[in-house]
């Protein structure tokens, strides 16, 4: 049989099959390429949210040893390559190279105070280190002075007569430290108390680019450190830079000295694919500096405190936090997929079937007339070839107008679909024409699944039942960054929705007899007929039950998850702002701020608050305070998912009425020292923080509002909470002045800030995309059954014509034959895509896109998915009341010739 003429002949299924095919295809091979895109966007988001000091690879040495002081930069590149040189390739390939690689060595001391100035007075507690940095020229401009030259001995001190013959470093120190800490250039420091050094400023720099990732490794450079000490005085704290010829001052056992070898990263390399490939290759670099610690050291009784080589990078971690994260997306985007791919592959199967129907009258004559099944086979496999292969491979180049990286499945779901689909059509032929002239009339004898059949059956279920108790128990996996997601558990949502199609595929006829036996005591036929051939579990009704559910099912699921994180994230949002708007201050907002705050438009009203740091008593414990009118900030908040506690009752002065969290609950009365010495008084305890304030749960004071002016002093206020509708954050910035010193955060602000995570809009565009898709094939399914159905059902309604049966009663049959499957189908679909959310929800924890906030509850809104359901029902039984009006086109006469 020559397929050229069946393609000819059969054009219209071969079409339908083309069109099926190429859709398909390029869903398959279209989706993870976006999906991959959405991972590494959120990846490089990540990391570049994160400093450099954190992504970098950075190797870190304390020398103790007299062969490790390294006293030139040429030393210092020496070591850089054998470092390098135990790199291994998956981190090799994430270097950072050319423009932007903030590689670079540093020799750096800690912890230096400055004991004295010479010629002047020490102006309180002051720490300033040494360091070199190789490239450093290049990124700093010298606004004052010179750069620093090599270091001399001076032979005395003036006002120092103790200090003879001591080493003398020049340096440079950043403007903004010299003005805050009065150093100007001329002024010679000494460092240091048991081992005094003397450093004499000879200029004063800028960084060229202050946000370059070199100056994330050496914020200390150009950034002065306040750190507070137990007696509440300051120290601040920086480090100056020396010049190279100073390494050899440096290496002294009297300074705490560490040498640094920083390896930068190129984010864009880093990827989703090759995150689990960078973690191991971190272990695999601490291993070699193991080893290279182990090789330099012969006698570990001579070197106290010997520490070695150590790696100092939080890229593993921050890699192992995404790749948590990842392993919920992808289990959600197998849902997706999986669902698509079973949609998609029924569709097309019933695309074969109708194709193969067509051909059956010839090829059921071909075999009466002696061709072999061989042959058979070989005809209908090479037409569905002819027809999938070039639809399949337009698909297939279409996706690559996708972007995204191109993964395996890309390749790999394309040729899924040939394979399947071809082998299906083999398949099907084989079984039908066995043997010559078998004829079965499956309208009047339902067919008896086979055991095999019944077995591979409970196999599926029983496998997506235990996947599923996995997924809940443990989790995705059990360890990301050493094994990776676990593939079989999160192919369970798509075995969860395969499993229910083949329970409700065994389960639906047995509720159809019972109305069918009610039916039979009536006087109409068509409701006993129609009911009758929908009970029976004809091999046709497989198929689209296999479609109808899961397509219905993801869609629900979709629905209820895009729900979800809807409403998360709203909460997020009001959880980081804690009212519609709020204006933050370090210090005291100044009343004229206030007040053209309360001017700009949308602001209705501004509820003032005081937060700050007090110590508890005379010791050093401290706690966190918050002075704010809690019922005017519950009247603010009302109708948000923001929840206020209770005022605490009043009491007379002087005492003060307070909430304390539960780490303080053991007060009763005790003082603390804020703007004034305070007498406070526990009246309540206050869990969880409050509302978006804060999430302190340990160390929280929450006092009334005037508890400053009870103490004797006068109110302070350096928070507002604004209520108000469409407030522009742009305009209360404006109000504050555009002061860097004044922070504004808005609700909106923070809810765009949420939506714009990848991972999450990726989820939810996905959801809608599929479930659009999902639509169309469902649509497409149910004409397809009908048509393929379309020559049995009109040889019975031909003989029903004869016997009086009236256009609309068989337009009436059609419909009752199809609408039970379609409504139960329906229905279980829809329970289905509910359930699967409080039965996943453990193991697939959406919280990590809306605001790392854990999922309370699934939204469970039954509008969107009983529409759904029902918009799904009422499309597939308009398709086929259609399909029934035009059959009832056709003559009376074509119809008696209908079987000839």
């Amino acid at each position: 049989m020559n397929p050229f003429v069946l393609l000819r002949v059969h054009r219209g299924p071969a079409a339908l099959l083309a069109l099926l095919a190429l859709s398909a295809s390029l869903l398959v091979a279209g989706l993870p390429r976006g999906f991959e895109a959405s991972y590494d966007e959120a990846l490089h988001g990540i990391m570049h949210d994160s400093p450099a000091s954190l992504t970098d690879v950075v190797v870190r040495l304390q020398p103790r040893l007299e062969e490790q002081n390294l006293t030139s930069e040429a030393r210092f590149r020496d070591k850089d390559k054998n470092l390098r040189a135990g790199l291994p390739p998956a981190l090799t390939s994430v270097l950072s190279s050319g423009e932007g690689d903030d590689s670079h060595f540093a020799a750096k001391t800690y912890g230096t105070p400055v004991a004295d100035r010479v010629g002047s007075p020490q102006p309180g507690a002051q720490f300033v280190d040494l360091a070199w940095l190789s490239g450093v020229d290049k990124r700093v401009r010298y606004v004052e002075g010179s750069a620093p030259g090599p270091p001399a001995t001076v032979a005395s001190v003036p006002g120092h007569p103790t200090l003879k013959d001591i080493k003398r470093f020049d340096v440079a120190i950043a403007r903004s430290a010299s003005a805050r800490m009065a150093i100007p250039v001329g002024t010679t420091l000494v460092l240091g108390n048991s081992h005094p050094a003397l450093a004499r400023v000879t200029g004063l720099f800028e960084p060229v680019a202050p946000a370059d990732a070199f100056w994330a490794h050496n914020l200390d450079t150009i950034q002065v450190t306040a750190r507070r000490t137990p007696a509440d005085t300051e120290e601040l704290h920086i480090t100056a830079l020396t010049s190279e010829s100073g390494l050899a001052q440096l290496n002294t056992a009297d300074r705490d000295l560490k040498y640094s070898w920083v390896i930068g990263i190129s984010t864009p390399s880093v990827d989703a694919r090759n995150a689990p490939d960078v973690i191991q290759g971190l272990d695999e670099f601490q291993s070699f500096l193991v080893r290279t610690n182990a090789g330099s050291v012969t006698d570990y009784r001579l070197v106290a405190g010997f520490a070695g080589l150590q790696l100092d990078t939080a890229l593993g971690r921050i890699l192992t936090d995404f790749l948590k994260r990842l392993a919920t997306a992808q289990a959600l985007m197998f849902l997706i997929l999986g669902g698509l791919v079973v949609v998609a592959a029924g569709v097309l199967a019933l695309a074969v079937q109708l194709m193969t129907e067509r051909m059956r009258p010839a090829l059921t004559l071909a075999r009466a007339r002696g061709a072999s099944m061989e042959e058979l086979v070989r005809a209908v496999v090479s037409t569905v070839t002819l027809v999938v292969v070039p639809a399949v491979l337009a698909g297939y180049g279409l996706s690559y107008l996708l972007p995204g990286p191109v993964t395996r499945i890309v390749h790999a779901a394309p040729l899924l679909i040939v394979v399947s689909t071809v082998a299906f059509a083999a398949v099907r032929v084989a079984f039908v024409h066995r043997r010559p002239l078998q004829e079965r009339r499956e309208d009047v004898a339902a067919r008896r699944p086979s055991p095999r059949r019944t077995m591979l059956e409970v196999v599926v279920v029983a496998l997506a039942l235990g996947g599923a108790f996995l997924l809940r128990s443990r989790g995705l996996t059990t360890g990301v960054a050493a094994l990776g997601s676990d593939p079989f558990l999160m192919l369970v949502p798509a075995a969860l929705t395969v499993s229910v199609a083949l329970i409700t595929l065994r389960c639906y006829p047995y509720p159809l007899r019972l109305i069918v036996w009610l039916a039979a005591r009536a006087r109409p036929a068509v409701p006993f007929v129609g009911l009758t051939l929908a009970a029976r579990a004809r091999s046709v009704t497989a198929l689209p039950v296999l479609i109808l559910l899961p397509a219905l099912a993801v869609s629900v699921y979709g629905s209820v998850v895009g729900a979800t994180l809807d409403s998360t994230q709203r909460r997020a949002a009001w959880m980081a702002t804690g009212a519609a708007a709020r204006v933050d201050r370090a210090a005291e907002l100044p009343p004229d701020v206030v007040e053209k705050i309360r001017r700009v438009p949308g602001v209705r009203t501004v509820v003032p608050a005081d937060r700050g740091v007090a110590q508890i008593g005379l010791s050093g414990r401290t706690a966190i305070v918050l002075a704010v009118d809690l019922d005017a900030y519950r009247r603010i908040v009302a109708g948000t998912p923001l929840s206020v506690p209770p005022s605490a009752p009043d009491l007379p002065p002087p005492a003060i009425p307070v909430l304390v969290s539960p780490g303080l609950a053991n007060l009763t009365t005790f003082d603390i020292g804020w703007h004034v010495r305070m007498n406070l008084t526990k009246k309540g305890v206050i869990t969880g923080g409050l509302a978006g304030l804060t999430f302190a749960e340990d160390k929280l004071i929450v006092m009334p509002y005037d508890s400053s002016k009870r103490a004797g002093a006068r109110t302070y206020t350096n928070t507002l909470l604004i209520e108000g509708d469409g407030i522009d954050g742009a305009a209360l910035r404006a109000a504050a002045g555009n002061r860097p010193d004044i922070h504004v955060s808005t609700f909106d602000e923070a809810l765009a800030k949420v939506n714009r995570s990848p991972l999450a809009s990726t989820i939810k565009n996905s959801f809608m995309l599929v479930t659009i898709a999902l639509a169309v094939y469902a649509l497409l399914t149910v004409m397809i059954a009908l048509v393929v159905g379309a020559a049995e059902r009109a040889r019975a309604l031909s003989f029903l014509r004869t016997l009086g049966l009236s256009e609309r009663q068989a337009a009436g049959l059609t419909v009752l034959e199809i609408t039970p499957l379609i409504v139960l189908t329906a229905c279980a679909g829809l329970l289905l895509g509910i359930g699967l959310p409080p039965a996943l929800g453990p193991g697939l924890d959406l919280g990590i896109y809306a605001g790392d906030l854990s999922i309370q509850a699934y939204e469970l809104s039954l509008t969107t998915p009983m529409l759904l359901a029902a918009g799904l029902a009422a499309v597939a039984v308009a398709g086929a009341f259609l399909h029934a009006v035009i059959g009832r086109r056709r003559s009376l006469g074509s119809i008696l010739r209908v079987g000839d």
